[in-house]
């Protein structure tokens, strides 16, 4: 789990650094330059060559700090500057001298414009690393002049990028033309918050933190963060399971929903709870489904709802759920379910009546956009995509992925806990921080994979987790299964309920 900050807020926190604690600004580059160099070469131990490309700013001081570290190693280096090198000022500019002057025959120092496109691409591909050190979390808009073209020849086959890659955006996660593929990015202090999202994040390739002398929790402790959510962070939520438990101990849930058009989804959902451990799952569907539903998914308990027509009856539906409703922990209202008038009853029913845990998802959410305005309810979550998303707030999808954080926090107005499903899925809950689920793969991109997600983080609600732990661990789970697969069969043709049962492989 990694904890991202807005870059004002790493800057902030570096000058607080100088202010309240002591350390100068030059003892932070000396810092975050010599162990970012230590953790270059503990990726890439056996580098005898390194190419560092140098900014005119801080970037290109931690840079020639790491330069520095490399030669008493014994490694030849060579600096590729982007700017003429009596342009440099403050920390930068000292450290730029301070290398100069050492004059060892190891090092060479030139400046990019002086050199050829055959020279620069040379001293790329040559080096044993290639060390992106041109822009840092201060930078806006897209790389021009010398970076730019220094940027286009940041092809290596270990590239390491100095607190950011070049070319990304540190606040939004946008990447611009160019920008630095880096194999490993050893971050400053703490990883920015645009470092977290999509494409940014398949940018930075594994991030390090470089410890700069003083601590995170010290300088940037109150500050909001974003964290980071995958597949090692789920033991850490799961609860233990002991050997004498029974099936009535693992939790029940209950799952409504299908309809003449839709009638597997509510199966893939009970089949995504039993996959994650569920105790007992309980199927409330339309009657002229249970006869061939039982067939797919003897494991669950069917409960006919009665219907006229094609439409279920919604006062049929509180005396068929009765019987069970002691025995389920939780509730998963709305796969398959319908838009017509009877579903509607349904999901403002459990929205309103239902008092444990509940989840709404796919045809439930079109009955909680603005033009119902619900009551707010903190036991529930709502698990929308982003065009879903864009139907509860009245917008567009695009506007919705332009900042899915944003859509997050506002959909939480009805629902105590959102799960935005997507590239950079968003679990959110007020009083959390915002956590960005890093798990997943094209092999999700399937119909009934959202019915599966329910299932699975319906059966962890019902199982007394916390919302937050257990919308997080689920949304985990969910998106590590399609990795599974995909490590195994590749990205095409995985069926839904493929996923469901990579699911105990990713759990266990």
């Amino acid at each position: 789990m990694i904890r991202y900050y807005d870059p004002e807020d790493v800057r902030q926190a570096d000058a607080l650094a100088v202010q309240k604690y002591g350390i100068t600004s030059l003892e932070l580059m000396e810092n975050a330059g010599t162990n970012a160099a230590r953790e270059t070469l503990k990726r890439y131990p056996d580098s005898q060559s390194l190419t560092i490309f140098a900014g005119p700013g801080n970037n290109g001081g931690d840079g020639f700090t790491a330069a520095r570290f490399f030669l008493k190693k014994g490694l030849k280096v060579n600096v590729i500057l982007s700017s003429a090198p009596e342009t440099y000022k403050g920390d930068a500019k000292i450290n730029l001298e301070v290398l100069i002057n050492l004059n060892d025959p190891n090092c060479t120092v030139r400046f990019s414009k002086d050199l050829t496109e055959t020279e620069i691409s040379k001293e790329a591909k040559d080096a044993d690393c290639l060390i992106d050190s041109l822009l840092g979390t201060g930078s806006k808009g897209a790389p021009r002049g010398e970076i730019e073209r220094l940027i286009r020849h940041c092809k290596n086959r270990a590239v390491v990028a100095f607190d950011i890659p070049s070319g990304i955006d540190p606040l939004s996660g946008s990447v611009y033309d160019p920008c630095v593929k880096a194999d490993l990015t050893v971050t400053f202090l703490a990883a920015k918050r645009g470092m977290c999202f999509s494409p940014a994040y398949d940018m930075c390739g594994k991030v390090v933190i470089a410890d700069i002398g003083i601590s995170c929790e010290k300088v940037l402790d109150e500050t909001k963060s974003i964290l980071s959510f995958g597949r090692e962070d789920i033991p850490k939520l799961l609860p233990d399971i002991p050997r004498d438990i029974h099936k009535g101990k693992k939790g029940g849930l209950l799952v409504v929903g299908g309809s003449v058009n839709y009638r597997g989804a509510p199966l893939l959902a009970g089949l995504g709870a039993l996959r994650t451990g569920a105790g007992l799952v309980v199927l409330a569907i339309p009657d002229f489904m249970v006869e061939s539903a039982s067939l797919f998914l003897p494991e669950a308990i069917f409960v006919p709802l009665r219907t006229r027509g094609e439409e279920i009856l919604p006062e049929s539906l509180e005396e068929a759920i009765k019987t069970w409703e002691m025995r389920c922990g939780a509730a998963v209202v709305g796969p398959g379910l319908g838009r017509n008038e009877g579903s509607k009853s349904i999901v403002h029913w459990f929205w309103n009546k239902w008092k444990k845990p509940l989840l709404i998802d796919g045809d439930g959410l079109h009955f909680l956009s603005k033009k119902y305005d619900p009551a707010f309810r903190e036991n529930a979550v709502i698990t929308p995509h982003s065009g879903e998303a864009a139907s509860l707030l009245g917008s567009e999808p695009e506007n919705i992925n332009k900042d899915r954080t944003k859509a997050a926090v506002l959909m939480s107005s009805a629902a105590g806990t959102v799960l935005l499903k997507g590239m950079d899925t968003v679990v959110y809950s007020k009083g959390k921080n915002i956590t960005i689920i890093k798990e997943g793969s094209p092999v999700l991109a399937v119909p009934g994979s959202g019915d599966v997600l329910s299932g699975a983080v319906g059966a962890l609600m019902s199982s007394g987790m916390p919302l937050f732990d257990a919308v997080a661990t689920g949304a985990a789970a969910h998106g590590a299964a399609g990795s599974y697969i995909e490590e195994r069969s590749g990205s095409r043709g995985t069926l839904a309920r493929e996923i469901a049962d990579a699911l105990p492989f990713v759990l266990n």
